[in-house]
């Protein structure tokens, strides 16, 4: 049953995304297949755009992407604006579960079938597939679920006085011990979005530091992850015009930040990693998300991207004057954002 160590602990491999910052954080260039992730942050601070931006990046590249839209308030024109034609790939699914069980079952069916496909020589050998999650809190097992329409004005909010939350974490433990085999067996990768609740026993540090929050969904799901991000906005991308009272300012876009706040990918430099990812609303350029951004960013911090005074630099050319207008220049020109992405990574 033992074999050399070097055969059986493999290397992490991963796959490329438009998230150029969060793949540096990673430090192997990409998000992790074979593994497990969570992923938490405040309500509707950009925890759906980072996920989307995980499936529209294992798209373009050829892999497979599977959407359980258990929120059930994921539209497809949204979808499309943020990652364009790989909304409309038949190599992308997804699922509106109505239980908890139909999830589990439709996720070992879908990980299997591309396991043998691959065997079957029908796709790529290297072919891989991310499954998200949206959310796990969404996912209700029948038995409570009935419990729920009979009993809730009876016996508590749930239907089951307080008990629903213990059988859901009790559930998924057992599912992560069928998940995490499954996932590495197939060639996997799955991110769960989980809800974050106030945390009454933190402390004034805790408090202090943002820390106050507690993620549901039970323990199992924080332990067996292979990195946990923390999704939350940063600010606005912003302009202003003008002087004293007369000043005005115009919104561009948004930025966010993520939090690897556990990882077993690769080592850390600091106690959590911290990175960012932009996304525009339309008024300065295309809407969607913001590589061009992202990478200037990273690139003046790596000194791919040079900057004197106001002006930005790369290769040797000027790109623009100010933040706004390089990034504008980055994002319309498909050969500067081709060459600065190969020379950030």
């Amino acid at each position: 049953a033992f074999r050399p160590a070097r055969e059986v602990l493999k290397i992490v491999t991963a796959v490329p995304t438009c998230l150029v910052q969060l793949d540096h954080a990673t430090r192997v260039n990409g998000f992790p297949i074979e593994r497990f992730v969570l992923m938490s942050g405040p309500s509707n601070e950009g925890k759906t755009k980072a996920a989307l931006a995980l499936i529209g990046s294992f798209l373009k590249r050829g892999h497979m992407a599977m959407l359980v839209d258990a929120e059930r308030t994921t539209p497809i024109t949204w979808v499309r604006e943020l990652i364009g034609a790989e909304a409309d790939s038949d190599k992308f699914l997804a699922m509106r579960p109505s239980s908890y069980e139909e999830t589990v079952e439709a996720v070992r069916k879908f990980a299997t079938a591309l396991k043998q496909e691959r065997e079957a020589g029908r796709v790529h050998a290297d072919t891989s597939a991310l499954v998200v999650v949206d959310s796990i809190r969404k996912l209700v097992p029948k038995n409570i679920m009935a419990k729920i329409m009979k009993d809730t004005e009876k016996n508590g909010v749930d239907g089951m006085g307080g008990r629903s939350a213990q059988i859901k974490a009790a559930m998924n433990a057992a599912w992560m011990d069928e998940l995490i085999p499954l996932l590495e067996e197939t060639r996997t990768s799955m991110l769960v979005i989980a809800r974050e609740t106030d945390d009454p026993d933190a402390d004034m540090w805790d408090k202090r530091a943002g820390r106050d929050y507690k993620i549901g969904g039970g323990k199992a799901l924080y332990y067996d992850s292979s990195m946990v991000l923390r999704v939350e906005r940063a600010g606005y991308i912003t302009e202003k015009f003008g002087d004293g009272e007369s000043q005005t300012s115009k919104v561009y876009g948004e930025r966010h930040r993520i939090t690897i706040t556990k990882t077993k990918i690769a080592g850390r430099e600091e106690r959590q990693s911290i990175c960012y990812f932009h996304t525009s609303n339309g008024m300065l350029y295309a809407e969607g998300f913001d590589p061009g951004r992202d990478l200037l960013e990273l690139g003046e911090r790596l000194g791919v991207v040079s900057k004197n005074g106001s002006w930005y630099a790369f290769d040797g050319q000027k790109i623009g004057n100010g933040a706004h207008a390089a990034a504008k220049a980055v994002a319309e020109d498909s050969e500067m954002l081709a060459s600065l992405d190969k020379a950030v990574r």
